[in-house]
């Protein structure tokens, strides 16, 4: 079982691989200059993640002793679960989108969104030369992020602190770890919500296909926006939408809807490995880690 000491050191672990490969591609672009586009720099940040994420946190669960399936939380979901959280996902995301979009515009001309990797690198996929290519790269990131961080990491912080504080921790980590302060709060929400579904069905699968498939949507988004758009100046071009507050509005009761049916498919935490699901949220001895009880057998799921 990954404990609450396995994740810490797991994230040291990762600090130091993420921005050494970090900066060994940023080293790399500025010797390419000129010879890389943006379909080149995406795929390249694909793979930063598995050999900067991916592979040091697969390597250190091996040696821990531990069995791959169950370290990253790889288990079989419902498709009504997997279609609620991918639907709740996109209607969350058009929420925290107007309010990202509204942030951008009020950052204006600021040193801020001028130094922003997050909305360079939006207005730099306009000038995409494969926009499939650009689409399945940027979908695939969602693979190393989610067995990383809601598999391995956050499955260690459940073990050791309560669940609202395991989630919000990992989901604040996972933020810090995009290393662009826009994009980690426009991240931060969604990354919570999926930690709550990775917690309760203690399946890391319904979050990975929503964020891949969130991934996907932003870019298509983007690429919509800005082919509407045309004759502005970039990023004018990309960010030229006023944010929609009645979508936004319209997006968060959905998403509430959704997590309504999440709660009526999935027990409470505890249903489905023998303890109740009151145990899960008071102190246990005996556990890994010496923390909080959180058993990692099936979920009995209602749907």
């Amino acid at each position: 079982m990954v404990t609450g000491k396995d994740s810490w050191k797991l994230i040291g672990l990762l600090w130091v691989c993420y921005l050494s490969v970090q900066f060994a591609l940023l080293l790399a672009i500025r010797l390419l200059r000129g010879n890389l586009t943006i379909d080149h720099l995406i795929l390249l940040n694909s793979v930063v993640l598995v050999f900067a994420l991916l592979l040091p946190t697969l390597l250190f669960v091996m040696r821990r002793g531990y069995h791959w399936h169950e370290a990253f939380r790889w288990r079989w979901a419902s498709w009504k679960v997997i279609a609620a959280t991918v639907l709740g996902t996109f209607a969350l995301g058009l929420a925290v989108s107007q309010v990202t979009l509204w942030l951008i515009q009020s950052l204006e001309s600021s040193v801020i969104l001028e130094r922003s990797e997050f909305t360079n690198l939006l207005s730099a996929t306009t000038r995409t030369n494969s926009p499939i290519l650009l689409l399945i790269a940027i979908m695939f990131s969602a693979f190393p992020e989610e067995l990383t961080f809601r598999g391995v990491i956050q499955q260690g912080f459940e073990r050791r602190y309560p669940p609202p504080v395991a989630i919000a921790l990992t989901s604040f980590i996972f933020a810090l770890f995009h290393l662009d302060p826009i994009q980690a709060f426009s991240v931060v929400a969604i990354a919570a919500f999926w930690g709550w579904v990775v917690w309760r069905s203690q399946s890391v699968l319904p979050s990975l296909i929503a964020h891949a498939l969130q991934n996907g949507l932003t870019i298509v988004s983007v690429l919509a926006v800005s082919a509407r758009s045309e004759g502005l100046q970039e990023p004018a071009r990309v960010f030229a939408v006023s944010p929609n507050w009645i979508a936004a509005a319209i997006g968060l009761i959905f998403w509430f809807g959704m997590v309504l049916t999440l709660m009526q498919c999935l027990p409470r935490r505890g249903e489905g490995n023998g303890t109740t699901a009151s145990g899960v949220l008071s102190h246990q001895d005996g556990t890994a880690d010496g923390g909080y009880g959180v058993g990692s057998s099936g979920t009995n799921e209602r749907c």
